[in-house]
C-alpha cells in the first residue's frame, strides 16, 4: 500500500522499477537506523515512510549507482528524520510542561521531574555541540 504511495509521487514516473529496487533492497537498513534512535517501532515506521517519500519525490537528482554511497545517503537521512522527530516530541513535551499551572502535579511515569527539566537544559546546553545537537 505504501509503496503505491511512492510510486504516485515519484518525479519520474520512467523509474518505477528502480525505485522499486532500492525501496525493497534499503527498507530494513532505514528502519533499523531509525529504530536505535528511536527505540519504537512505531516511530521508526514514521521515519522509514518519511525517508521513502523524501527519496521518491526526489528519485532522479538521487545518484544510485554506487549501492555503498547510497546506504551511507539512506542511513543519513534516516538519523536526520529520527532526530528531527524527537527534537520536535522534546519541544513539545517542554511546551506542555512550561504551559502547565505553577504546582501542576508531574505524572507519576515521568522520567523527569519538572523542576530538573530547566537544570537538565542548562547542562545540555553546555555540551559539545556533537553531544547537545542530537539531545535538542
Amino acid at each position: 500500500m505504501l509503496l503505491s504511495l511512492y510510486l504516485a509521487v515519484l518525479d519520474d514516473q520512467s523509474n518505477e522499477e528502480q525505485f522499486i529496487a532500492v525501496y525493497n533492497t534499503y527498507k530494513r537498513l532505514v528502519y533499523h537506523t531509525a529504530y536505535k534512535i528511536m527505540g519504537d517501532s512505531y516511530l521508526a515506521e514514521d521515519v522509514l515512510q518519511e525517508v521513502f517519500l523524501y527519496v521518491a519525490k526526489n528519485f532522479s537528482k538521487i545518484h544510485r549507482e554506487n549501492c555503498h554511497e547510497l546506504a551511507a545517503y539512506l542511513v543519513s537521512c534516516s538519523r536526520s528524520r529520527a532526530y528531527d522527530m524527537l527534537r520536535n516530541q522534546r519541544e513539545e513535551l517542554l511546551e506542555e510542561v512550561s504551559d502547565a499551572p505553577d504546582g501542576a502535579p508531574v505524572p507519576d511515569d515521568a522520567a523527569v521531574s519538572a523542576d530538573n527539566i530547566e537544570h537538565l537544559t542548562e547542562l545540555i546546553g553546555q555540551m559539545k555541540p556533537m553531544y547537545r545537537d542530537p539531545l535538542r
